[in-house]
């Protein structure tokens, strides 16, 4: 396998991964909004001066579950930073260092690119932009995307950070909030800080910093906010650079960008999908430089190269190298040091006279009394081809494919030992609050008072829902009587019908009809428009008297349930909609298996319908079978050829049809009896139910128990309080646990 394979086999195999650690940050988030729907009631809780006293220590428990909780807040973002790196499509390599070291021109040996397209340090100019150089073999001519800042950034990265320096001895500086106020503001004038020489230098070139993006505004504000652009290999250095070869500061495109990214074919045919991370040189005023290395560090680079270039003069290991060295330990810390993932490399200048081997070989032999640990060192000509492909890139590429999966490995298994501890303690603390949430057991003289007044409201309760259906009752004695609504609506329908007020034809209009279809065609047709008719006209508004009737009597027992029951309180009405608010406190507070029977009665009567088509739409359809084509009674007749016997024949199949259906609503066991019969047979069967079946009042009791506060608020509304509350919190605190039980933070 080829080093460019192995490269890309490695970043196949990390794609996965990025699922992985999208999971444990969902259920990390699962966690955190679980807690964050606890802590009002808590809040409430400990603002409640009735009950805040029986719950000792839970601002201390809470407290103590917030450190944990910030920690896989904290731990999250660094999943985030991980996401990344298994996301991408390259291996990334940055390339770090002061000043004129030699940064540039290894990069362009490295590339094949030119100091065209990445501006060296001869002429001294700075940029301060990062450009990120990509190899794709497949190209023929090299480009760029152009990123700008957005007006928000350039204020807060390149505005911003001097203020904070500047306000130190001039408090009132403030940073401007927006591009219109930098521009229209009036910087102070050099000389005006009181500090010591060495920081008033520092301030005056802050200064000049900030006169210098102010001066040359007008010529890239325009470019601030503006989408991504595709350049050419000839225009990077005006978007990157403040100077051009010549070394005339022309360019001021650079001060609004905040990368570029060059794509090329880099001369080295095994460099594999490698991006290639060029950071501004460090060392010189400009603000903002180190957080950009921290940043790109902790989240976009898989190997540093710290580069410098020792004098020939002589050497030693320099106060800002050291410090170069632990800005970017800082990155990632002990997540995964940074030996384990750096090289340092000494460019030797091999021409003539400026020979520095000596002094390259002098730092490296060192480099562990200073303090710097990597994971390997390289001495080569950075202007050399052959030297920085065989002593440099190779060995890169070659750890690269070696040891990057045992780094991932490392950096994970980190954040997961982190995730696990802090889940550990968080879990420990809600025990903690579990504890003092747990729901306690009554007093003797409480269990005493509730038995004594549940035994009483029993007694009302069974009493009023047996009258609801008893001897005399007004359910009762309703059987086998017409339903009055739907009476009346059915005999205004029968009564328009037999007037033939609405009958659909005239001869006039079955005599168009003839002359158009024939008398046979028009005859059977009409049969179906009279049927149509007459079952729609029978249905119209029949399921909404129906539904009347039923939630009439669902009323009485909503009633029942409301006073005699005196559950009005807690569910705040008094008829029907008791029983659907009752049902849903009982499957929310997970009293299911506490009182099967009632909830039974309750869901059956609460979910009971009576419809038009359930009881009697087939018994109509019946009565229409006269005015059924295929009817025995249709195919024995002769068909009238003409409009006034097709006439006849209609009215009279009309008039039997209606006939036919009176016979249906009327009389003994007729229809319009059904709503009555059906209605007290579903409210007799409730009554069974609720108060007949066998240990049925048990399950009433342990209803009211958690009711009890609401039922007699005088007698038990503050030990209620506390046990709904307490109820509460725990509900909640049982289902952080259960997250953090079925959180298995996978490996990596």
């Amino acid at each position: 396998m080829s080093r460019t394979e192995r490269i890309e086999s490695i970043i196949a195999r990390r794609k996965p991964l990025a699922e992985n650690i999208s999971n444990i940050r969902s259920s990390i988030a699962k966690i955190s909004s679980a807690y964050e729907r606890m802590t009002p009631l808590c809040s409430a809780i400990l603002n409640d001066e009735s009950i805040a006293s029986e719950f000792p220590g839970m601002s201390e428990i809470l407290a103590s579950c917030g450190k944990p909780l910030n920690e896989l807040q904290r731990l999250s973002g660094d999943l985030s930073l991980i996401q990344n790196r298994f996301s991408r499509d390259t291996l990334n390599i940055a390339v770090i260092g002061r000043a004129r070291q030699g940064k540039s021109r290894l990069l362009q040996t490295i590339t094949g690119l030119t100091a065209e397209e990445i501006p060296d340090g001869n002429k001294e100019f700075c940029t301060g932009v990062r450009s990120d150089i990509i190899n794709d073999s497949n190209l023929a001519a090299a480009f760029a995307q152009v990123n700008f800042l957005t007006e928000r950034q350039f204020i807060d990265e390149r505005v911003a950070p001097y203020f904070h320096d500047l306000q130190e001895y001039k408090p009132d500086l403030f940073s401007p909030s927006s591009v219109y106020d930098f521009a229209s503001m009036r910087l102070p004038e050099p000389g005006t800080f009181k500090a010591r020489p060495e920081a008033s230098t520092q301030m005056n070139l802050h200064l000049q910093h900030l006169r210098d993006l102010q001066e040359h505004l007008p010529q890239y504000q325009d470019y601030l906010g503006k989408s991504p652009i595709r350049i050419e290999r000839s225009q990077i250095r005006e978007y990157v650079a403040q100077d051009n070869t010549k070394g005339d500061r022309v360019y001021f495109k650079h001060m609004a960008v905040a990368n570029v990214e060059i794509y090329c074919a880099f001369p080295n045919s095994d460099a594999g999908k490698l991006r290639l991370i060029d950071l501004p040189g460090l060392g010189d005023t400009r603000k903002g430089d180190t957080e950009q290395l921290v940043k790109a560090l902790s989240d976009q680079v898989d190997l540093v190269l710290f580069l410098s270039k020792p004098q020939n003069s002589g050497a030693a290991w320099e106060d800002n190298e050291i410090s170069l060295y632990s800005q970017a330990r800082r990155a990632l810390g002990d997540k995964l040091p940074i030996e384990h993932w750096s090289f340092w490399v000494f460019n030797r200048d091999s021409r003539p006279g400026a020979d520095n081997l000596t002094q390259c070989e002098l730092l490296r032999d060192s480099i562990s009394r200073a303090q710097i640990s990597v994971a390997d060192t390289v001495i080569a000509d950075c202007t050399n081809r052959e030297e920085v492909d065989s002593l440099l890139l190779d060995k890169v590429l070659d750890f690269l494919a070696g040891n990057i999966e045992r780094n991932d490995s490392e950096y994970a298994g980190h954040l997961q030992d982190e995730i696990s501890r802090a889940l550990s303690q968080l879990k420990e603390n809600l025990s903690h609050l579990k504890e003092i949430t747990r729901e306690d057991r009554a007093s003797d003289d409480d269990a005493y008072m509730f038995d004594k007044l549940f035994d009483k409201l029993w007694k009302d309760l069974s009493f009023e829902i047996q009258s609801c259906v008893g001897k005399n009752s007004e359910l009762r004695n309703a059987r086998n009587t017409p339903c009055l609504p739907m009476k009346e609506k059915i005999e205004s329908i029968f009564e328009e019908a037999e007037s033939g007020e609405n009958f659909p034809f005239t001869e006039e209009s079955i005599q168009r009809e003839i002359t158009a279809d024939g008398d046979e065609n028009v005859y059977f047709e009409a049969l179906h428009i009279l049927r149509t008719q007459l079952g729609a006209r029978m249905q119209m508004d029949m399921d909404d008297i129906l539904s009347e009737v039923i939630t009439a009597m669902k009323d009485k027992f909503g009633s029942i349930l409301a006073n005699a029951g005196k559950l009005s309180g807690k569910f705040g009405c008094e008829d029907h909609e008791i029983l659907g608010r009752l049902i849903e406190y009982i499957r929310q507070n997970k009293l299911e298996g506490r009182v099967p029977t009632l909830l039974h009665g309750l869901a059956l009567l609460d979910g009971w319908r009576l419809s038009y088509r359930g009881f009697a739409q087939h018994k109509i359809r019946e009565a229409l079978n006269c005015l059924d084509r295929l009817d025995k009674s249709n195919q024995s007749q002769e068909v009238p050829h003409d409009a006034p016997g097709i006439m006849d024949m209609l009215r009279n199949l009309y008039e039997q049809s209606v006939y036919e259906m009176r016979r249906k609503f009327d009389g003994p066991g007729g229809i319009y009896n059904e709503p009555n019969n059906a209605t007290f047979a579903a409210a007799e069967e409730f009554k069974d139910i609720m108060i007949r079946s066998g240990g049925v009042k048990n399950e009433w009791r342990s209803l009211y128990r958690p009711l009890q506060g609401d039922v007699w608020p005088e007698k038990f509304g503050i030990s209620q309080k506390k046990r709904d509350a307490a109820a509460a919190i725990n509900g909640h605190a049982e289902e952080i646990s259960r997250l953090i039980n079925d959180f298995q933070v996978a490996r990596i």
